[in-house]
């Protein structure tokens, strides 16, 4: 948590060595991502210039915990690219966006502070939980489960499977958090 503060610190700050490191090692991901979407590197340029404004806003807003500064740039780019996409405008400002921003500020919030409950409840799961879920996560089939984890057959990791999301979802469920995260 000590590093995430100090990113936060320097990022507010405008620590030049720092934002040249944030660069390095976040950009070429926001890029990937826009280019498998449809989108030009310039368009991903453009974004990731945004994401690191709306960053920058939302953190003098706000004193916002979060749990992985990187993983929190990147969501505010990928929902920046997914809301710019789907418009269909390049690089176009109005009016509308302008009025839109804060609303979409705050969804970004709301989506990190869920992503933070998911992985904290996530992390508390034994060992076995934790891979599975993960496996399903990144869309391996039941049969590579099965295979890498030794079971049986196909059944007894779709079973298994379904028991530890059923688990994590009632941890999810049973945090106080989870009523307040859900009514947004």
């Amino acid at each position: 948590m000590a590093e995430n503060e100090d990113s936060i610190r320097k990022f507010l700050q405008g620590n030049a060595a720092f934002m040249q490191q944030l660069y390095v090692k976040n950009y070429y991901g926001v890029e990937t991502y826009v280019l498998k979407n449809s989108g030009t590197k310039e368009q991903a340029k453009d974004i990731f210039q945004h994401g690191l404004l709306v960053l920058y806003t939302l953190l003098k807003k706000e004193k916002l915990q979060i749990s992985s500064f990187d993983n929190y740039l990147f969501s505010v780019c990928k929902n920046l690219w997914i809301k710019q996409s789907s418009r269909n405008s390049v690089t176009k400002l109005t009016s509308e966006t302008l009025i839109d921003e804060p609303v979409d500020l705050a969804r970004f919030h709301m989506e990190q502070l869920q992503w933070d409950l998911f992985k904290e409840k996530l992390e508390s799961l034994k060992e076995t939980c934790k891979t599975i879920i993960k496996l399903t996560l990144a869309k391996v089939s039941y049969a590579e489960i099965s295979k890498r984890l030794k079971y049986p057959n196909e059944n007894a990791a779709r079973q298994k499977t379904f028991r530890c999301k059923t688990k994590l979802f009632k941890m999810i469920q049973s945090d106080p958090r989870f009523n307040k995260l859900k009514n947004k």
